[in-house]
């Protein structure tokens, strides 16, 4: 199980509207290429979108789907990159004096991955979802400033 922690200055609200919006994850996730479709009922669990993954020229075409959804503490997915694995990946929000504590933690839960996981698979998407809440971090920020300005 990887699991990560960042500081954000945005609101815990800020940072799960960030979550809700679909089309978000190709700015954020490290290996989504593209949303190619979403439901318009995201984030409510049992509803999903669309994600092209890969890199380079290799690319999977698979789906996420809500399993739990709390706004704005917490927003667990299932994340399919079929046929290799469905991971769960679980965003916490937690505010701090202003800031907010966001945790990234992700496993597999199906598939070949799941059954041969070990520390090394979890050290690489640990270094993964370091760059993952780099990216939601500056995406939340913006937006928070964006909603200041108003």
């Amino acid at each position: 199980m990887s699991r990560n922690r960042t500081m954000v200055q945005a609101s815990p609200e800020t940072i799960f509207a960030v979550l809700s919006d679909p089309r978000a994850y190709a700015r954020f996730v490290v290996g989504n290429k593209l949303v190619r479709h979403f439901e318009p009922a995201f984030p409510e669990p049992g509803s999903g979108f669309h994600p092209t993954l890969g890199v380079g020229p290799l690319v999977l075409r698979d789906t996420t789907r809500v399993v739990e959804a709390d706004s704005p503490r917490q927003l667990v997915l299932d994340a399919g990159m079929r046929p290799f694995a469905v991971n769960r990946t679980a965003f916490r929000l937690e505010p701090r004096g202003g800031l907010t504590e966001v945790e990234v933690e992700e496993y597999p839960v199906a598939g070949p991955a799941a059954k041969v996981w070990n520390r090394a698979l979890d050290a690489i998407l640990w270094l993964r979802n370091a760059e993952l809440l780099r990216r939601l971090k500056k995406l939340a920020e913006q937006r928070q400033a964006q909603r200041a300005e108003l």
